[in-house]
């Protein structure tokens, strides 16, 4: 079958719109007709030059649609389900996988490299030329064929262009919170970025209970839209010294650093109390290193760790998601921002770009 698609081919040049051959689902997948695909910062690190992948690659990895047909012996799904993609297939034997952690399968991450399939496919190509994927799900596309697995079932209650986010940007920053920082209620907390997952992180906080939740990004319009989703002050770099000698002048209980450049994860060190922590979630640049002063972990006891996609199984996050937002909790409607047609998709990486404060959407 054929399937119109956004081609990435190098940083600095447009991605052009083509039409692909897209290989019928085989045994365990489903072929997913998208509804819409959230920009997401791993989408630009590619288009910046920062990430090195095999092209040409179809980008997009966060998103939602309806099943339209499946390959043999699918079970739990059926043609017309509406589903939200995760981008973490796994192979269900590394120990990774065993741990509860399928973001962090060895085969993933090599697939996520290579721009394949868990088994070293790409099930797309254009003039007899292999196409590759983004994140092991290359979703800007019309049509897409994943794992049975990589399709979560949502409900018909949920908007599908609202439900985008959660495959990515809320699987990701409500997980971090609430698997990793694990704030106790009362807590204080300190969120570095907020773009699209920065502003996750900001609503899980107010769900567990923080006190205080302080949001930094140089955009005043992301900074506009955290106070609007529970952050009780929101600065801009240069102002975060003054405001946390008011609210927290021995440092935040825990740090979320949404952005993952070293000079961030700095950030949040420097603003972290002692024997706080501090959870590094967005992905730097690649070849990016953090330099780091023992003495922020043996004197002053902090804790430096990390959290991937949520640091839960998303076919675990997802349903708790969407008890969140079912119940009122947590906020979609509001974080979207403009939405682009497939042939507009070079105008929506510019919004995305110039920061948009809400979530940029591409509806195939």
């Amino acid at each position: 079958m054929r399937t119109r698609a956004a081609l990435f081919r190098a940083a600095g040049e447009a991605l052009e719109v083509r039409e692909l051959e897209l290989e019928e689902p085989r045994a365990g997948e489903v072929l997913v007709r998208m509804a819409a695909v959230g920009i997401c910062g791993t989408d630009l690190h590619m288009v910046k030059g920062e990430w090195s992948r095999p092209t040409p690659m179809v980008l997009g990895h966060e998103g939602s649609g309806v099943v339209e047909a499946l390959g043999e012996g699918v079970e739990g799904l059926a043609e017309g389900d509406r589903v939200v993609l995760s981008w973490a297939p796994s192979c269900g034997r590394c120990a990774d996988c065993r741990r509860g952690r399928p973001a962090g399968c060895v085969e993933l991450q090599r697939a996520i490299g290579a721009g394949t399939l868990l088994d070293g496919t790409t099930g797309l190509s254009l003039d007899g030329e292999t196409v590759y994927r983004g994140t092991a799900t290359g979703a800007l596309t019309e049509r897409l064929v994943v794992g049975a697995g990589q399709a979560l079932k949502l409900g018909d209650d949920i908007p599908l262009e609202q439900a985008a986010l959660l495959g990515c940007a809320a699987l990701t920053g409500v997980g971090a919170v609430a698997h990793s920082a694990r704030p106790d209620p009362g807590a204080s907390m300190l969120v570095v970025g907020v773009g699209g997952v920065g502003q996750f992180i900001v609503q899980a906080g107010r769900i567990a209970g923080a006190a205080a939740i302080v949001a930094v990004d140089p955009l005043e319009g992301r900074r506009e839209q955290a106070l609007r989703l529970g952050a009780t002050c929101a600065v801009a770099p240069s102002e975060l010294k003054g405001a946390l000698g008011e609210i927290a002048p021995d440092g935040v209980d825990l740090a979320l650093d949404a952005v993952g450049a070293p000079e961030t994860t700095k950030l949040a060190l420097r603003w972290t109390r002692n024997g706080g922590k501090v959870v590094i979630v967005g992905l730097p640049a690649a070849g990016a290193r953090l330099e780091l002063d023992p003495a922020e972990f043996n004197r002053r006891e902090k804790v430096l760790t990390g959290s991937m996609y949520g640091s839960e199984d998303p076919a675990v996050g997802l349903p708790q998601l969407l008890e969140h937002v079912r119940a009122g909790r947590l906020e979609l409607a509001s974080l979207l921002g403009p939405s682009y047609a497939l042939d507009d998709v070079n105008d929506a990486f510019e919004a995305s770009l110039a920061g948009s404060p809400g979530r940029v959407l591409v509806t195939p």
